[in-house]
């Protein structure tokens, strides 16, 4: 029990000057505010120093900072020290990188002068993440046996992708973005084949069908516009454009075919890499929204992707163990992509003054 009070008894002594410390800077900030209504400017620095100088529990929040840097920006400029306005300025746009002045209280003056500053983000860096559907779009078909040609469809399924970000203003007074975009694309698709083949003695009946599920992964790389709707510091929309650009990784293809004589092949995944174009190009299109989340902004993205390139190689549509054991035989097409994905951005702030 002894050692319980005298552990209690350290812990008061310990925290004690702490709480003494930030009580006084609460009561510094009072009287600096006082002491500015009553236009002692030339007091606030040395009031302010002691608390400014502390961190934590030692010094001011980080609420009392902002207001305390406040303060001294004004008075800097109404004591016509510009190099020192400018300087306090900068260390409270450090402070809340988000700081905004409020136009119904703050003076003309400090407003014209945090105007001069840069104050929205050199770059930001992010990730997103989310989920996309693939529809392949037929240019020319190709089958194995004449009576399968063209009788073939492609449905989506469900795949994911992840992308990291970086995005730049270029304008200060356009909001334009553009954003840069490096990903990992996972696309997959099925393609089936009711009528494969039909019955010799009745060519309106099937006798065999086909079903090849396709798994595909790409390295993406995206160029993206963004034009900005709602620009504020909170809440941001957009919508973009851009050109991209789709490395294959590989391909891989779960193929079951059904034959006449009722026998059914199938196997392992197909690794059918060989059969496509490693480059595919593409533009995408975008709408979206950033939210902020204290030093972060939290993104969520609706986007198509409409791709250009014929994504089989007509040179090697046709793989060996696809046609041999499967009896298939690779179509023309493109690919187009519907895609939903989240993600948070952090920006990069560094205060700068633009306007002399």
């Amino acid at each position: 029990m002894k050692r319980l009070y005298l552990l209690a008894a350290c812990w008061v002594v310990g925290i004690a000057p702490a709480f003494s410390q930030a009580t006084n800077c609460t009561q510094t900030l009072r009287l600096i505010r006082t002491t500015y209504e009553q236009g002692r400017l030339h007091e606030l620095p040395k009031m302010a120093e002691g608390c400014l100088a502390g961190e934590g529990a030692g010094g001011f929040s980080k609420e009392e900072r902002k207001e305390a840097y406040r303060y001294l920006t004004l008075a800097y400029i109404y004591l016509e020290e510009p190099e020192k306005a400018d300087e306090s300025m900068i260390k409270l746009m450090n402070t809340d990188h988000f700081y905004q002045p409020n136009k119904e209280v703050d003076p003309a003056e400090f407003i014209a002068l945090y105007n001069k500053f840069r104050h929205e983000p050199v770059y930001r860096l992010g990730g997103k993440f989310g989920v996309n559907l693939t529809q392949p779009v037929v240019t020319n078909y190709y089958n194995v046996g004449s009576t399968g040609a063209g009788n073939g469809s492609y449905s989506m399924t469900p795949s994911i992708q992840v992308y990291g970000v970086v995005e730049k203003d270029f304008f200060r007074k356009i909001p334009l973005v553009l954003a840069a975009e490096l990903g990992y694309v996972s696309r997959g698709y099925k393609y089936s084949n009711d009528r494969l083949a039909t019955a010799d003695e009745d060519p309106t009946k099937p006798i065999s069908n086909q079903e090849f599920q396709f798994t595909q992964s790409y390295l993406d790389l995206n160029v993206i516009g963004q034009y900005k709707f709602k620009n504020t510091m909170d809440v941001q929309t957009y919508v973009g454009a851009g050109p991209g650009i789709s490395y294959l990784l590989s391909s891989k293809n779960q193929a079951t075919t059904l034959l006449g004589n009722g026998f059914t092949v199938t196997g392992g995944a197909v690794d059918d890499t060989k059969s496509y174009n490693k480059l595919l190009v593409s533009a995408t299109l975008v709408a979206g929204i950033k939210y902020r989340f204290g030093e972060v902004y939290v993104t969520a993205e609706a986007r198509y992707q409409m791709g250009f390139t014929n994504v089989v190689n007509p040179s090697s549509r046709t793989n060996p163990e696809i046609a041999f054991d499967y009896q298939g035989r690779y179509n023309d097409y493109r690919v187009n992509n519907m895609m939903i994905q989240i993600g948070v951005i952090y920006p990069h702030f560094k205060p700068l003054k633009l306007i002399r």
